[in-house]
């Protein structure tokens, strides 16, 4: 008995002495178990945003890693994702590009179909927008090369051939059924060495980038590649309905002028996608994002066909981002300039004159300022209206720039002259091509001193400033239209496009 109490007391004192010689060491992720998915931690991580995109919880995460302080992770430390114990293997970051699908990173990274899914909580390929952070399971790097399967028919065996593979190692490669299988609009990949254009992303196109969309931003678009294929494409934005909006608000109010009701209708407006050549070698397209487009997802269709007449489409969704533009003051003009069946009218004309796309680029560079004091500026582009006591469900498409009437008004850019005439809304107008579907307009002018058919010069005069149409006084209303959508002129001024 008495040796037993000893031994008793030996393990407690032992016992306590590692416990005060461990309390001072900090709280380390375990390391020694052989399963587990691990993610290293990255620059900015905190463990709330590692949460998120495993769709569990810092405290889980905590309890996962053996942490008692969430600020003592550091970049390049290795942490364990709680859900995945039965998985192995550390998590690789990737990002959806343009010509992208879930399916496609899955082929490229050799990664299984059901595990790629689950780690990344895919449920609907629709959902995925372009620049999308999802993760693999880190394998052995292999060289690929990336092929787009056309429409021209051929079968696996073909396409196996065409790429110097043995049949049966292309369905492997890819997790496909069968031979059989080939889908037009799929992406394959075979190992490198095999034949093909590596990468291509279209058919004779490596490299697709696109600038991030934002209400009332110019959206360009850049192709890359030694194909030079034809590319043909559209976006789809979900863009609210003003005309109509206005329409409802002016039935609404004649029949219950206290409290009229007013609708908020949405329409899909889909743009063309119109690519030039540049003198680099590389393609590029630009489109105009409606300043009333909801944000949100818009739908980017892209189409490219090649020599043999075969093409192959794509479909992604992108992220329009909204943009506070601001309201303005309330204002009272003649009634005539806010009537439907005035301003309707002379909105389809403008957007019909500025409709055909010219192939060459008139243009160099960034756009000059339409006056000789180009700070002076009386309200800027995108601020909600309100007229004649409406609701705020109007808004301004452009740049008021201060001026007296008799004040010259310069050309942004070289172009030609579409129209020069006198409307109600606008007044005394000049309107000039700038090609590749790039225009602009000049309201609001006293004297037009250019003709339709005219060849302008950057900085050359063509106009004085004036209070002509809907206005509260002398300024320059300076318009910037792109595939016929009005937008904000401040990145053509400042050089941001092209």
């Amino acid at each position: 008995m008495i040796m037993k109490l000893i031994l008793l007391r030996v393990l407690l004192v032992v016992s306590l002495a590692v416990m005060f010689i461990g309390a001072g060491l900090p709280p380390q992720p375990v390391q020694a178990q052989s399963a587990g998915l691990i993610y290293v931690i990255q620059e900015g991580d905190s463990l709330y945003s590692i949460s998120q995109y495993f769709h569990t919880s810092p405290a889980r995460i905590e309890l996962r890693n053996y942490l008692t302080d969430a600020s003592i992770i550091t970049p390049g430390m290795r942490i364990y994702i709680p859900g995945f114990d039965d998985l192995s293997g550390t998590l690789q970051q990737i990002k959806i590009g343009i010509g992208d699908s879930p399916l496609s990173l899955m082929r490229s990274s050799q990664s299984n179909a059901s595990t790629f899914a689950r780690i990344n909580f895919l449920t609907s390929p629709d959902a995925m927008v372009i620049g999308q952070r999802l993760f693999t399971i880190t394998k052995t790097a292999s060289a690929n090369v990336r092929v787009p399967i056309a429409d021209g028919g051929l079968t696996g065996l073909e396409m196996a051939v065409e790429n110097n593979l043995n049949p049966w190692t292309a369905t492997e490669y890819n997790s496909l059924p069968g031979t059989w299988y080939l889908i037009p609009n799929d992406i394959l990949y075979f190992p490198a060495g095999s034949g093909g254009n590596e990468n291509d992303v279209l058919p004779g196109v490596s490299e697709i980038t696109s600038t991030s969309l934002s209400q009332g931003s110019t959206a360009v678009l850049t192709l890359k590649g030694s194909g030079a294929p034809q590319v043909t494409g559209n976006l789809v934005f979900n863009v609210v309905d003003v005309d109509k909006e206005q329409a409802n608000q002016v039935s609404a109010t004649a029949s219950t002028p206290a409290t009229p009701t007013i609708t908020t209708p949405t329409i899909q407006s889909a743009y063309t996608l119109n690519f030039f050549a540049k003198t680099d070698g590389s393609m590029e397209a630009v489109q105009g994002v409606p300043r009333m487009t909801i944000p949100g997802i818009a739908k980017l269709t892209l189409t490219a066909k090649n020599a043999d007449g075969n093409s192959y489409t794509f479909d992604q969704n992108l992220i329009v981002k909204k943009v506070d533009y601001g309201y303005d003051s309330a204002m009272q003009v003649s009634s005539e300039t806010v009537d439907p069946k005035v301003t309707g009218p002379e909105d389809q004309f403008l957007f019909t004159t500025v409709a055909p796309i010219t192939a060459t680029r008139y243009w160099n560079g960034a756009f000059t300022h339409p006056t000789a004091t180009p700070n002076c500026k009386s309200d800027t582009y995108g601020k909600l209206r309100s007229f004649n006591g409406s609701d705020y469900i109007y808004w301004h498409s452009g740049t008021d720039y201060c001026g007296a009437v008799g004040d010259k008004v310069f050309a942004a850019a070289d172009g030609v002259v579409v129209f020069a005439g006198e409307l109600t809304v606008r007044g005394n107008a000049t309107i000039i091509d700038h090609g590749d579907g790039v225009y602009t307009g000049y309201y609001h002018q006293s004297k037009l001193e250019v003709a339709v058919g005219d060849q302008v010069k950057a900085g050359q005069e063509i106009g004085l400033i004036g209070s002509t149409g809907r206005v509260t006084g002398p300024h320059l209303h300076f318009d910037v239209l792109v595939g016929d959508v009005q937008v904000n002129p401040d990145e053509w001024l400042g050089g941001q496009i092209p």
